[in-house]
């Protein structure tokens, strides 16, 4: 397999581990600060089982980073582009909407 082909399948993956509206929301809860596992499911309102789910893919695919600190586990975002990438994705989503409200009024 040639390089590209590498890249082209690694980068599917990272992709596919911010295909959930889970993950998404995670990104954006940690976009700014660093947060505890038990302050990410409250602010996101996701059972236990779940959230550990979707952190544990996000961490292992390179999205977050955690750290242990006694009992609590804390995530960060790995790196500012990954916001950056959320946020460029974002905009082309409410552009596209807007385009659909657009066009909505001219159907008859």
């Amino acid at each position: 397999m040639n390089s590209d082909k590498i890249l082209f399948k690694l980068h599917a993956e990272v992709c596919n581990s911010m295909g959930h509206p889970i993950r998404l929301e995670t990104v954006f809860h940690l976009k700014d600060a660093e947060l505890s596992f038990s302050e990410i499911a409250e602010a996101i309102g996701v059972g236990k089982s779940t959230l550990a789910r979707h952190l544990s893919l996000m961490v292992s695919n390179g999205i977050i980073l955690q750290r242990k600190e006694g009992v609590n586990v804390y995530y960060k975002i790995a790196s500012p582009k990954i916001t950056t990438a959320c946020a460029l994705m974002k905009e082309v989503l409410i552009e596209r909407l807007k385009s659909n409200i657009d066009i909505i009024p001219n159907v008859d």
